[in-house]
């Protein structure tokens, strides 16, 4: 009985082992791409990074990466979190995730960096931080001109003209790839395109079924202009349960994100959603499978309201903010004499400064 019971276990510990009940992590098959007018591919979807926290946000674009078949990731230098984006692209290159040539990352200059000096120092700081020797895509964040290290003083001295042309001179150095505008309208996009020798490849904006902004994505495509949607979600809520989308969503056997975000990209437009909780960010992606009929298109129609899900004062979708800007254009004015504050080190050290200190 002891030797039986000898060779039992020494049969058992030379037997394959049982398999884990966990099976390993796959890597989703990549997302569609888009052509831009620059000949480089955007992904359809790519993982938005805005109010994603510090301490969570790095997570959450290496399981993107890693683990959802992400390649695109949305950045900003306002969203204060680029350094912990940047730590997460480093390591998935490291780790043979994704290679370099493989991922398209989008940034954003911010409202004070119109000079031609000051897009250059703002382009490289973002380098920095997230860690890259080029952007793949490179925005001009809203079509406001502020003077450096104020917010809302306008600068007369500086123009979009003059920081689109900065803009084009760091394509040809190779430190861009493809370059573009955030929240610009018709308008907007026609003076700019009047002096521009490199046209916008990409206008980001906020899009949704609630404020789809038709009239908007139609003059870009047709211009050749990929529009990006940013808050494609209206952030949810009350959205997802709405009726209309939830009945949607029952009929296709998907999620109300699915269909919210399946509506844009179906058109060719697209999305950033944020999310730091991976099955989220894995359904985000996963958009391919169905396809919204006319019926779905015409009843998501009858959402819209034209109501922005969006804070930003100085923006113009909002209404409040006919009242608003010049008001609180007013309240900083006495500020922006005595402090100076920098966006892109929102944060960290040197953010703010006497507006008399050194190198005033």
């Amino acid at each position: 009985t002891t030797r039986a019971a000898s060779r039992a276990r020494a049969m058992a510990s030379s037997a394959p082992a049982a398999p884990s009940s966990t099976p390993p992590a796959r890597r989703r098959a990549p997302v569609p791409t888009v052509t831009l007018n620059s000949t480089h591919e955007m992904p359809l979807v790519g993982l938005g990074t805005w109010q994603a926290p510090v301490g969570v946000v790095g997570a959450a674009v290496a399981d993107a990466i890693s683990r959802r078949g992400y390649a695109h990731v949305d950045c900003a230098a306002a969203y204060a979190n680029e350094e912990e984006v940047g730590d997460a692209l480093r390591d998935a290159m490291a780790s043979g995730a994704i290679a370099r040539e493989s991922l398209f990352v989008t940034s954003k200059l911010w409202n004070d960096r119109r000079r031609p000096r000051d897009v250059r120092a703002g382009l490289e700081q973002t380098l920095r931080d997230l860690k890259l020797d080029y952007l793949d895509l490179y925005l001009i964040h809203w079509p406001v001109v502020w003077r450096r290290g104020t917010l809302m003083q306008r600068d007369g001295d500086a123009s979009i003209a003059e920081c689109w042309r900065a803009l084009e001179a760091l394509v040809d150095e190779g430190k861009i790839r493809s370059i573009g505008v955030s929240n610009f309208d018709e308008a907007q996009l026609e003076e700019l395109m009047r002096t521009a020798r490199i046209a916008p490849a990409v206008n980001q904006i906020e899009r949704h079924p609630k404020l789809p902004q038709d009239a908007l994505v139609r003059y870009c495509q047709e211009r050749g202009i990929v529009v990006t949607a940013y808050s494609p979600l209206a952030r949810g809520g009350a959205l997802f349960l709405d009726p209309v989308v939830s009945d949607i969503a029952e009929k296709h056997s998907v999620a109300p994100a699915q269909v919210l975000l399946r509506w844009s990209v179906q058109r060719g437009v697209v999305v950033v959603p944020k999310s730091v909780t991976p099955s989220r960010i894995e359904a985000n992606a996963d958009l391919w499978g169905f396809e919204l009929d006319a019926s779905d298109v015409e009843a998501l129609s009858t959402l819209e309201d034209g109501e922005s899900v969006v804070a930003s004062p100085w923006g113009t979708k909002q209404k409040k903010n006919v009242v608003l800007r010049p008001l609180l254009t007013a309240i900083m004015w006495p500020v922006s004499k005595i402090v100076r504050v920098d966006v892109q080190r929102m944060g960290r050290s040197g953010f703010w400064r006497w507006a008399w200190s050194e190198g005033e």
